[in-house]
């Protein structure tokens, strides 16, 4: 849990040196990277793995955050809440087949403080 709380402070103290109008593409590449690993390491795991379901989660959320550049950011922050939720079923579920088991933890603290940051940005910016 502490690695996903020191990769989100690194995240945010990298997208401080960009300009505000790229912070927001910014967070959807970096969601797009966390989101993408699931289906990656089911694949790696081989039979055991569940990829389909991995791929069609993880490009429903990416959809979703990139989706939010178009509409609102709130929906950017919706899709790292998702894929938190996400990460929470793969400690609860068979989900977990294949994937490195501090992952899930770590996408929990990682997706809840981008989420929490993003929202807020997103309100205070008057994109919400």
């Amino acid at each position: 849990m502490l690695k996903g709380l020191v990769a989100a402070g690194i995240t945010l103290g990298v997208a401080a040196v960009f300009p505000e109008h790229l912070a927001f593409p910014f967070f959807a590449a970096v969601l797009g990277l966390v989101v993408g690993a699931y289906p990656g390491m089911a694949m790696a795991h081989g039979e055991h793995g569940q990829p389909l379901s991995q791929w069609v989660v993880a490009v429903a959320i990416l959809f979703l955050g990139l989706f939010g550049l178009w509409q609102s950011p709130l929906l950017l922050a919706l899709a790292y809440l998702l894929h938190a939720i996400w990460s929470m079923m793969h400690r609860i579920t068979g989900l977990a087949d294949g994937v490195v088991e501090e992952y899930p933890t770590f996408c929990v603290a990682f997706d809840l403080v981008m989420a929490a940051f993003v929202a807020y940005m997103a309100v205070a910016t008057g994109h919400g």
